[in-house]
């Protein structure tokens, strides 16, 4: 773009293709333009596409920042941008493509009804991922995912709450950072539900619990997996070994090959009282002092593998996860590809 942008925030990855918001651009925002695009890199060819602003910008509003690539193989593929209409009435929402290779560089519009628990206005996309081969999911973290066959020449969704118990109402209060405590992604074929029970509830870190679900292939069912207590986490030889701290667990994220295996963060902090001018103690300040990631199998009770970070004074609380495959296509071949840890972006 003329100028250029700066800044950017990735919203999702499919195989080695990776779409970003590049600038203060987000769709269905303010009234005021704004400068930036969409990019999608491709890893195979080492490419980059610029892809324009959504059309309509005033009609509709945002539910979250949910771009999602599909990857058509060859570096083709198709960028989905999902937003509500601004009034009532049909159509309740707008199902935005862009087919690469574009010959004629538009986007191609789709009128689209939404189920209803997408049209609740506390309903929030914190991610979205690619679901088999024609197929994206968008999901709120804290109702459920929802789920939509790009390659239909008519768009249909179908919504599936989260496991029973877990949909969390913030209709009266502020929403939380679902992300730090929660992850939905899809692993080696099936759509996977993780959990950090008891983070967001001021429980006590040793009595919170990482669960885990996965959803059956009819997308009818949830099917528990092996929890794992947080204080058989510490207690357990291989985290002892390391010598990480007690800390509670978060942000954690999985990757598209590992059914068994879950990333989670470890932030060690201070807690600094600030204090005003007659030296009165008027709030705290968390300082990181280090950041550890660990793979961790919850069926064993075991940590595979951990990772300490550099913890600079602009390091954030809240870092940017993102589980991808795309590096394993960097040199334009998969026939080398290893299973990574997820790209940290801070």
């Amino acid at each position: 773009m003329e100028g250029g942008v700066h800044g950017g925030f990735i919203s999702s990855t499919d195989k080695a293709l990776v779409v970003l918001y590049a600038g203060h651009y987000h769709p269905g925002g303010a009234c005021l333009p704004s400068r930036g695009c969409y990019l999608v890199y491709d890893a195979s060819s080492n490419s980059l596409h610029a892809v324009p602003q959504l059309p309509d910008r005033y009609s509709f509003s945002a539910l979250g920042l949910g771009a999602a690539i599909l990857s058509r193989g060859s570096g083709n593929y198709v960028l989905a941008e999902l937003l509500a209409s601004k009034t009532s009435g049909s159509p309740d929402g707008a199902l935005y493509l862009w087919h690469w290779p574009n010959p004629k560089g538009q986007w191609i519009r789709n009128d689209v009804h939404l189920p209803p628990q997408v049209l609740d206005h506390a309903y929030c996309i914190d991610m979205a991922f690619s679901y088999g081969d024609s197929s994206v999911c968008w999901v709120d973290l804290l109702t459920g995912v929802l789920i939509c066959n790009l390659l239909s020449q008519k768009p249909e969704f179908t919504f599936i709450p989260l496991p029973e118990g877990y949909s969390v109402d913030v209709s009266d209060r502020r929403r939380p950072r679902p992300r730090e405590f929660r992850t939905m992604g899809c692993v080696n074929g099936a759509i996977k539900f993780v959990a950090i029970v008891g983070y967001n509830e001021n429980i006590d870190s040793k009595d919170q619990m990482i669960k885990n679900w996965t959803l059956s292939p009819d997308l009818k069912a949830w099917k528990a997996g092996n929890p794992l207590a947080v204080s058989d986490l510490w207690s357990s030889k291989s985290f002892r070994e390391r010598n990480l701290p007690k800390v509670a667990p978060s942000f954690p994220v999985i990757t598209t090959t590992e059914s068994e295996v879950i990333y989670v963060m470890l932030n060690d902090v201070d807690r600094v009282p600030t204090r005003n001018f007659w030296g009165d103690v008027v709030g705290v300040d968390i300082r990181i002092k280090a950041r550890y990631m660990l793979r961790v199998e919850p069926t064993q009770s075991k940590v595979l593998h951990s990772t300490k970070f550099i913890i600079n004074n602009v390091t954030s609380l809240y870092p940017e996860l993102v589980a991808s495959e795309f590096s394993a296509y960097l040199y334009g071949s998969k026939g080398c590809q290893v299973t990574a840890p997820p790209t940290i972006i801070v």
